[in-house]
């Protein structure tokens, strides 16, 4: 395997539990995000992550402890993308524009890609999100205002959505439509 292609790991701690990133090293691509869980082993690493990874991690960080991080994405080229498809693409792109304490639907994701009936594709475009945070797949709901599905299970979706809404309060955030 070239040394590019080696997938390294970081594990971290968040006010929700553990978390962790998978990046190659060069170019650093970031390829998944691992949603925090709560484990009580001790999560020691040996090594000294790359400087991006820190970056994501203090960003993922910052945002479960409630800081009003606006433009937490990073730069797209930190992302690997490069397995996704450009439809797939779409759907990220509109979701990473949906802004911080703001909800949207799947249908309405569906019809900023100008699919307006590809709303189940979205739902399992944004299952399978890699990038989640970065990518607020979070933001998504059904069109009859239920939660719908998430990676990280229902509970920690409510729980995110919550903290954005009582960080927008908390702070008089006035959000851009």
């Amino acid at each position: 395997m070239k040394k590019d292609q080696i997938i390294h790991h970081f594990i971290f701690q968040t006010k929700f539990g553990y978390s962790a990133i998978f990046y190659k090293k060069s170019p650093f691509l970031l390829t998944r995000i691992v949603l925090p869980k709560t484990n009580n082993k001790n999560k020691q690493q040996n090594y000294k992550p790359h400087q991006k990874a820190i970056i994501i991690s203090k960003l993922i960080i910052d945002y479960f402890n409630g800081t009003p991080v606006h433009m937490l994405s990073p730069s797209w080229e930190w992302l690997d993308a490069g397995g996704l498809t450009e439809l797939q693409k779409s759907v990220y792109s509109a979701t990473a524009k949906i802004p911080y304490g703001k909800l949207s639907s799947y249908k309405e994701i569906a019809e900023v890609i100008n699919r307006p009936n590809a709303y189940r594709f979205v739902g399992t475009t944004l299952a399978r999100n890699p990038f989640p945070i970065l990518i607020p797949c979070h933001r998504v709901i059904r069109s009859n205002n239920t939660i719908g599905l998430f990676a990280g299970g229902k509970i920690l979706k409510i729980k995110m959505i919550e903290l954005e809404r009582n960080t927008v309060k908390q702070f008089g955030i006035v959000q851009q439509e």
